[in-house]
C-alpha cells in the first residue's frame, strides 16, 4: 500500500489550498484510453479548454488524482464526521471515504481545513489485520501532516485561506509520504 496523493481543503471556501501527488503515473483508474493532456477539468470540475504549463505547475497533482481527491472532497463534505466521546486525533479521523479502482480515499477533518487522501490498495480484502495497521498508521501521518499546515499557520504572514505555499510544510508531508510509502 502506497500512498498516491494528498489535498488540504479549505472548510470555509472548499479550495484546496494544497494538492500534491507522490507516485509515478499509473492508466489504473482511466484505463487504455486516459485523459487527453490539452482538455481537463480542474479540482472543482471546471472544463479547461487548454491547460498551460503555468497551469500544470500551479498543483503538483496528476489530474486523475485530482479527479479522485474532488469524489472524496465531496464525500467528506456529506458524511457526519464526529464521533461521539473520541478526542484527539480520532475525533478528526472520518475513515474509509470511498473506492476507485485499486485505490482508497481517506478523509481527516478538523475545525479548518479538511483532509483527503488517496492510498493506492495492496492488501488484500481479507486480510483485516495488516488493514487495520495501515489504518492507523495512515491516521498518524494525517495527523502530523495537520500539525505540520497548523505550524505554516503561525507565520504572520500566511493567509488561512490561501494556497499553501510554505516549503517548510511541502518538505515536511514529502518527508511523512516517503517514510509512509517505505513501510
Amino acid at each position: 500500500m502506497s500512498l498516491a496523493a494528498i489535498a488540504v481543503v479549505s472548510r470555509r471556501s472548499g479550495k484546496p489550498l494544497y494538492m500534491r501527488s507522490f507516485v509515478e503515473s499509473s492508466d489504473l483508474l482511466f484505463g487504455q484510453y486516459g485523459q487527453n493532456e490539452t482538455v481537463g477539468a480542474d479540482f472543482f470540475g471546471d472544463i479547461l479548454v487548454e491547460e498551460s504549463l503555468a497551469q500544470k505547475s500551479e498543483w503538483s497533482c496528476e489530474e486523475k488524482y485530482e479527479f479522485m481527491l474532488h469524489a472524496a472532497s465531496d464525500r467528506l463534505d456529506e458524511m457526519k464526521w464526529k464521533k461521539p466521546g473520541a478526542a484527539g486525533a480520532d475525533a478528526c479521523w472520518v475513515g474509509l471515504l470511498c473506492s476507485m479502482d485499486s485505490f482508497n480515499a481517506y478523509g481527516y477533518v478538523t475545525t479548518n481545513a479538511n483532509y483527503a487522501v488517496i492510498v493506492e490498495d495492496g492488501i488484500a480484502p481479507d486480510n483485516v489485520q495488516l488493514q487495520k495497521s495501515r489504518d492507523v498508521e495512515l491516521k498518524t501521518l494525517i495527523s502530523y501532516v495537520h500539525r505540520a499546515y497548523t505550524e505554516s499557520l503561525l507565520n504572520p504572514f500566511s493567509d488561512i485561506n490561501a494556497k499553501i505555499t510554505s516549503e517548510r510544510f511541502t518538505k515536511s508531508v514529502k518527508s511523512l509520504v516517503a517514510g509512509f510509502n517505505q513501510i
